[in-house]
């Protein structure tokens, strides 16, 4: 019996390495699909956690071949702990058989992790680089039969954000607008991720444009966008533009990027920013979020959203 584990925070890997595999069960038993069998740990109680491990070493009574996907074993405790001494013990050679753990959240910390690293087909997805991502955005785009230029995927990561599922989502909705994929049609059918958005905020900020740098704040909050979060980008962008104005200027903006594992497009947009402001005035800035920050953690009944607006007007 084969036994693969897949886990780690890239979700769009994970669910393509697992329609892989599903689809490779379906291919070899004929496109029979009675011999799969989803079961969610979540849902299983102590008392049935025998009786699941029973189920991975019986045969189907439907079908000559069998493949169980466990989702989230590392959220049940008694269950992983069985599934441990199943597979430090005897288990079956039918390989007629397959199980595989889906687990994103799987802790590397944990005795479960360093079992199934150990003892199982191990595959751990994390997300790529963001100075990786546009490669994978133009192939994705080419293998559908679509067109986009490079500096068009770098943007199009810059504003959709750098989780693999969403740009695949965003790339198969333009395709369906157009065959190639440009600036005004990525601004046209794709919402700016946050982190986007927070970027023209600075933009605004540090251009003393207080009614605009309100406006982007108060659109946010319209979306539901909490505080912390705006903190959290903002304070991302600040780091950004610190280190792009400490770089050497003898580098271009791809090689600044490219070291960083960053979004070439944003290190050019953030580079031509940086130039208008002063490193005094961003360790200002940033001293200034890092007590709004602080405080709305720590203060009960502290008013970070009311702080973030005098922050915006204050820089």
């Amino acid at each position: 019996m084969s036994v693969t584990t897949l886990c780690g925070s890239n979700s769009y890997e994970i669910s393509l390495s697992l329609n892989q595999r599903l689809e490779q069960f379906l291919n070899h038993s004929g496109n029979d699909d009675s011999g799969i069998e989803r079961i969610d740990a979540t849902t299983i109680d102590d008392a049935s956690g025998g009786e699941i491990i029973n189920r991975l070493m019986s045969p189907s009574l439907f079908a000559t071949r069998k493949l169980v996907v466990i989702r989230d074993l590392s959220k049940n405790t008694q269950l992983s702990e069985q599934f441990i001494e199943w597979l430090d013990g005897n288990m079956a050679s039918d390989q007629s058989s397959e199980v595989i753990i889906l687990d994103p959240t799987l802790d590397g910390r944990s005795k479960l992790y360093k079992t199934l690293k150990a003892k199982t087909d191990f595959k751990e997805f994390k997300p790529l680089q963001a100075a990786l991502l546009a490669t994978w955005v133009t192939k994705y785009v080419k293998d559908r039969k679509g067109v986009i230029g490079n500096s068009d995927a770098n943007y199009l990561v810059n504003r959709a954000g750098t989780d693999q599922m969403r740009l695949a989502s965003e790339i198969d909705k333009l395709l369906t607008h157009a065959p190639s994929i440009t600036t005004d049609v990525i601004n046209l059918l794709v919402e700016p991720n946050i982190d986007s958005t927070t970027f023209d905020l600075a933009d605004a900020v540090f251009a003393r444009d207080r009614a605009k740098a309100l406006r982007l704040y108060q659109e946010q909050r319209q979306r539901r966008v909490e505080p912390i979060l705006i903190i959290g980008s903002l304070s991302w962008q600040l780091h950004l533009l610190i280190l792009v104005k400490l770089a050497d200027s003898s580098l271009s903006s791809d090689q600044i990027a490219s070291e960083a594992g960053l979004n070439p497009w944003s290190v050019s947009k953030a580079r031509q920013l940086a130039k208008e402001i002063s490193a005094q005035d961003l360790k200002s800035a940033i001293e200034k979020l890092l007590i709004i920050d602080r405080k709305s953690k720590s203060t009960r009944g502290y008013n970070s959203d009311d702080a973030l607006q005098h922050f915006l007007l204050s820089v």
